[in-house]
């Protein structure tokens, strides 16, 4: 579409959207995940064995890695979802680690020197699943699945009070938000030609993380907003050469002081909205 560099950003700020909203889902009903690097990685290995040993065209193979970290999203949500807080966070990072570990003794996948072979992706398809898991977020965010969520990442207690299954909400948002993250492993894999293990450790975790701090945990929009910056802040920075790290530091240091909820939050959405409405009545 664009220029070689300029569909690479475009990619790689999209993939980063993807899995970011993946572990928004999980934030939304209060529950905090520090392996969401683990369903990226079975994403990516699902849609580089489909199409690298068995020939299928991209699409359907990221389709199929979706379905695949989704499975896998629910059953390892079943157990661990009883689990909060502190417990929860170690039993996603031991999860993670175990995948990690896996891929790499897997000699069909190659192991620890990892897989490639992979096509390139394009911005279309990127885009595509881009649009569709924003138009999703919307939806859910508006439904009655949505509201359950908000009121579980509120207060257990009440929403269980009001008649709402929380295990099953939990579970269920665990595994959508693994699902579209395998998706986003599955574009990854085919944006870079190769994958090894390491690539989807600890540190791909607290990147997501990262991503979804720094925009605001409260909207999706969060989510997407800081997927976008914070992929765009190395090549903004370049020009600092050994010093961006430095600047992409003090902006979270001076982010936890002024607005430790994030970029956006709700009583900024409304803001926004009742301005764009008087704009418009203008």
């Amino acid at each position: 579409m664009f220029s070689p560099f300029i569909d690479s950003v475009i990619i790689g700020v999209g993939i980063n959207v993807l899995i970011a909203l993946g572990l928004y889902f999980t934030l939304a009903t209060g529950q905090f995940s520090v392996g969401h690097g683990g369903f990226m990685a079975v994403g990516a290995y699902t849609a580089s064995i489909l199409t690298v040993n068995f020939g299928w065209t991209l699409l359907p193979a990221v389709l199929c890695s979706a379905l695949a970290a989704f499975a896998i999203g629910i059953l390892i949500g079943l157990p661990v979802m009883r689990f909060s807080h502190l417990y929860l966070a170690m039993a996603t990072f031991g999860f993670g680690e175990i995948v990690r570990s896996i891929f790499s003794v897997i000699d069909y996948v190659g192991g620890v020197g990892g897989m490639r072979g992979m096509n390139g992706t394009g911005v279309p398809l990127v885009l595509g699943f881009v649009v569709a898991a924003i138009a999703f977020s919307w939806l859910h965010s508006r439904s009655r699945w949505g509201l359950a969520c908000d009121a579980i990442r509120q207060d257990e207690d009440a929403a269980a009070a009001m008649g709402i299954n929380v295990r099953m909400n939990k579970v269920m948002a665990f595994g959508v938000g693994a699902g579209i993250t395998g998706a986003g492993g599955g574009l990854y894999a085919h944006h870079f030609f190769f994958i090894e293990p390491s690539t989807f450790g600890l540190n791909m975790s607290v990147a997501i993380i990262l991503f979804v701090i720094f925009g605001g945990i409260e909207t999706f929009w969060g989510a997407i907003l800081g997927a976008a910056v914070l992929s765009l802040l190395p090549d903004l920075f370049r020009f600092l050469k050994d010093w961006y790290l430095f600047v992409y530091g003090l902006l979270f240091v001076l982010l936890m002081i002024f607005r430790p909820q994030g970029v956006i939050d709700r009583p900024l959405l409304r803001r926004l909205g009742a301005a764009f409405s008087r704009k418009r009545t203008a």
